[in-house]
C-alpha cells in the first residue's frame, strides 16, 4: 500500500513525537512556527477544548496561500473529566505523576486542517491506566526530563512506556498522534492517496 500527497501540507506548531509520527505516513510535509494567541474563552471539557483550540488556531493563523494543506494538534490530559495543568518544575511534576498513579486518565487529541478557505477536525479519546507508581519511580522518570517535553507529561515512545499498565483506543494517539484514524481523514478530504501495491501474483 503506497500513500500519495495531493497537495503541499504544513505542520502548525508541533509538539511531542508529532513530526516523528507524522513521518511514518512517509508523505513530505514541512514545519511552521506561529504565535498564535488563543485568548478566547475555550470550554472546560477536554473534548470540546481540544477541538476549539485546533479551529481557532487555524482561523487565526497567517496562511501564505489557500490551496495548501496547514494541519495543528492539540492534545490535553484529563482525570475524571477535568483537564490537567502540564508539570513545569519538579515539584509540579511529582503531584502530577502521583495523581496518575494506579489510576484511569483520558488522552484527548484534536487535529484539524485548513485548506482552499476549508476547515475540517476530528477528535480522538484513548483510556490509560498507569501502573501503581512508587515515589523513587516518579523521581526517576523526572530526571530523564520527559514530563516537561512532552504535551501530555509523559511520553510513551520513550522511558514513559513503563509507567503504562494499559492502553484502551489507539496508541498512536497516547504516543502524540492519531495516525489511524489521520490516514482516514486526510484520504475522505483527499489531501492524500492511499493506493494498494500491485502484486506479482496478481492478488
Amino acid at each position: 500500500m503506497s500513500i500519495r500527497l495531493n497537495r503541499d501540507m504544513i505542520l502548525l506548531n508541533p509538539q511531542g513525537n508529532c513530526e516523528e509520527l507524522l513521518k511514518k505516513l512517509q508523505v513530505p510535509f514541512s514545519v511552521i512556527h506561529q504565535n498564535i494567541a488563543l485568548d478566547c474563552p475555550l470550554p472546560p471539557t477536554p473534548f470540546e477544548y481540544a477541538n476549539t483550540s485546533v479551529v481557532v488556531r487555524l482561523l487565526r493563523m497567517n496562511v501564505s496561500h489557500s490551496s495548501i494543506c496547514y494541519m495543528t494538534i492539540e492534545r490535553v490530559i484529563s482525570l475524571n473529566g477535568v483537564i490537567m495543568r502540564l508539570p513545569h518544575a519538579r515539584k509540579e511534576a511529582i503531584s502530577f505523576l502521583r495523581q496518575l498513579s494506579n489510576q484511569k486518565h483520558v488522552v484527548t487529541t484534536a487535529v484539524g486542517i485548513r485548506y482552499d478557505d476549508k476547515l475540517s477536525s476530528f477528535v480522538v479519546q484513548s483510556d490509560v491506566i498507569m501502573h501503581r507508581l512508587s515515589t523513587k519511580i516518579i523521581t526517576q522518570y523526572i530526571e530523564t526530563g520527559e514530563p516537561f517535553e512532552q504535551d501530555i507529561g509523559y511520553n510513551i515512545m520513550g522511558v514513559g512506556q513503563n509507567l503504562v499498565k494499559r492502553i484502551d483506543g489507539s496508541k498512536y494517539n497516547v504516543a502524540g498522534l492519531p495516525l489511524d484514524v489521520l490516514k482516514i481523514f486526510l484520504a475522505e478530504k483527499h489531501i492524500i492517496s492511499v493506493e494498494k501495491e500491485e502484486s506479482i501474483h496478481g492478488n
